[in-house]
């Protein structure tokens, strides 16, 4: 008999499959002849009970039939399915922005013969490092490579999560790909995989190079700069290093190309602003959240670094975590001069003393007053240039004490941070308008109550979190998810408005492919 088993439980240090496998038997009442084998499919942690547990569901197969509430049947493997149209293509389709969103849109086109033309504004990962740590060493950020733009896109420097809300078959395409070009296995079966910075450098080398290996070509330091078009159908991408011909091209620039929108508009594309998300990035010890979520099972290597997820909503407005980075570091993402906004980052290990996560409210364009694009980029613009002003113009981040910010009195001193340029102590009200840091302040004691100590003495809040999500859409048809204005033009991932995440974003690629797939025929 072959199913599948969920719920079973283990104390956190009994995490190996011996203590798995007589778990099971006892669960099933079953004798050790009787199960043939076990096959992992998901492990999470239950922390809401002390001891701490891991829950695992498990595919069995037995030598009997087994009756029990808790087995359903085996999940069948979806494959990723492929439909060819018969269209001619007359040149290579283009895919603009090397980040999850057009990797995976490379990769789904390279695989069925499309030889797609990847191009990527920044360098490649090696050279992306060294500029980013030339940023660090000498306080100049490089506009064309840096932690938002270079190959893997921002997702790159990040915490690497592959969590998402969606229930979709391709998302198991997604990890399997990533495994198959260096991920760790385990992604495929943890509840909450993640990757971490100094692995998805290696993933995302591993991934364009077998782009390429499938007849894909990747240009990186290659920004858009132009569109040709005749008739309201696309023709042709302009590049800082020449003009390619083609009728088709994903469009996945990423949440921070903001010349790129300014070309796009120019060029008469629809974009109109959006609900996006800003706020500030809290610090903690990760020591009190370890303690706090795991008890005596804190710093087990079974449970990892500790990390949480808070909402609520004060009046209308979501409040919430974003881009929790436990054990991790919060990071400059600067791709303007004299503009500041910060972010999180972790490598695999997640062994920094710091958590790191974003608390964030979510503005509509009538919140903050936006009507077109010009006034939602303005928005951002203008607060990530006074947190640069007030930080003392070399990228020295403004913060204060969560206990401040509650209290409503300025910071004098501050805790140490991750924060490579350090931090300068500040009041944020002086810097975000009502409709951001109003709700954030009201909502930190709600976060407190759910989590006891979240208005932490050594807790601090560090401004702007600005690049959390696109402040714009651009306007695609809901069917062929073409542009409305322009024919062959298929924008997708964060930078279009379609996406939040790297899950979401490479979903949001490969339906882009699938759409030119199911209109045009592989190149030969």
């Amino acid at each position: 008999m072959i199913f599948r088993l969920h719920g079973i439980r283990l104390r956190y240090n009994r995490d190996n499959l011996p203590a798995l496998k007589v778990r099971i038997l006892q669960h099933l009442s079953l004798k050790e002849d009787e199960l043939v084998s076990v096959t992992l499919v998901r492990r999470s942690i239950d922390a809401r009970k002390k001891p701490v547990c891991l829950v695992y569901t498990v595919d069995c197969v037995t030598t009997r039939d087994v009756f029990n509430k808790d087995i359903t049947p085996p999940d069948v493997p979806k494959l990723l399915e492929v439909e060819t149209g018969s269209a001619p293509l007359m040149d290579s389709p283009v895919v603009v922005g090397a980040g999850p969103s057009g990797l995976f849109a490379a990769y789904v086109l390279a695989k069925n013969g499309y030889r797609p033309i990847l191009l990527e504004r920044g360098e490649a990962v090696q050279q992306r490092m060294a500029d980013i740590d030339e940023f660090k060493r000498s306080r100049v950020p490089n506009p064309e490579s840096n932690v938002l733009f270079g190959l893997g896109g921002a997702g790159t420097y990040s915490d690497g999560k592959l969590t998402t809300s969606l229930s979709h078959p391709i998302v198991g395409y997604i990890l399997q790909t990533l495994v198959d070009v260096g991920a760790p296995e385990r992604i495929l079966t943890d509840a909450k995989p993640h990757i971490g910075t100094d692995l998805l450098q290696g993933v995302v080398t591993n991934l364009a190079a077998k782009i390429e290996e499938m007849g894909g070509k990747l240009l990186t330091g290659t920004r858009v700069t132009g569109l040709k078009h005749q008739k309201g159908k696309l023709t042709g991408i302009v590049t800082n290093q020449s003009a390619i011909d083609t009728e088709v091209a994903v469009l996945a620039i990423g949440h921070s190309a903001r010349d790129t929108w300014e070309m796009l508009s120019t060029a008469g594309v629809e974009i109109v602003p959006k609900p996006f998300q800003v706020g500030v990035r809290v610090e903690h010890p990760q020591e009190w959240l370890d303690k706090l979520q795991y008890g005596e099972g804190a710093g087990h290597p079974a449970l990892g670094a500790a990390d949480y997820k808070v909402t609520a909503r004060i009046g209308n407005i979501p409040v919430f975590s974003f881009c929790m980075c436990p054990g991790g570091h919060t990071i400059p993402t600067v791709s303007e001069p004299e503009h500041l906004s910060v972010n999180g980052m972790s490598y695999h290990k997640r062994n920094s003393p710091f958590s790191s996560s974003g608390i964030v409210v979510t503005l509509s364009p009538e919140a903050y007053g936006a009507t077109d694009k010009d006034s939602a980029l303005g928005f951002v613009r203008t607060l990530e240039n006074n947190c640069f002003k007030r930080g003392g113009e070399n990228y020295t981040a403004p913060a204060q004490r969560l206990v401040d910010l509650v209290e409503g009195r300025p910071t004098t001193s501050l805790p140490n941070s991750s924060f490579v340029f350090g931090l300068v102590p500040t009041s944020l009200d002086t810097l975000f308008p009502r409709c951001v840091l109003d709700p954030i302040v009201r909502a930190l004691p709600v976060f407190d109550r759910r989590l006891p100590g979240f208005i932490h003495p050594e807790s601090v809040a560090i401004a702007p979190e600005a690049r959390a999500s696109s402040p714009l859409r651009i306007v695609r048809d809901k069917e062929t998810r073409q542009s409305v204005t322009l024919q062959g033009l298929y924008p997708a991932g964060e930078g279009s408005g379609y996406a939040g995440g790297i899950m979401s974003a490479a979903l949001d690629g490969i339906n882009a492919a699938l759409k030119i797939m199911a209109q045009y025929k592989p190149i030969l």
